[in-house]
Order: structure tokens, then sequence, then C-alpha cells
């Protein structure tokens, strides 16, 4: 049977599943996640206030 050397630490972590999922690229969130929604302009609002009323 051969050994083989490893150079630097020879440790192997165990597979942790929370900290998989955890620092999951598809879970980091950016600034982009936080960006407000665009305000209405007046006519927009008015025309919703118009469609609510049942006239367009």
């Amino acid at each position: 049977m051969q050994q083989f050397a490893i150079a630097g630490a020879a440790s192997v972590r165990p597979f942790n599943p929370i900290l998989s999922v955890q620092h999951s690229r598809k879970n980091i969130l950016t600034g982009a996640d936080f960006k407000q929604p665009r305000m209405k302009s007046f006519l927009e609002k008015l025309w919703d206030i118009l469609k609510q009323q049942g006239r367009p």
C-alpha cells in the first residue's frame, strides 16, 4: 500500500449542508435587492384613480 505526501494542510472538513446553503452564490444579497420601486407620475396616479372608479 502506497502513501502519498500532501503539501499544505491535510485536514478534510466534513460536509455541512447549512454552511453550504448559507455561502451559496444564489443566496448572496446585492444592492439591487433593496432598490425602491419607481415612483408613479401624477398622470399614472390619476389614471389608476379613474380606472378604480370604472372610467378609463
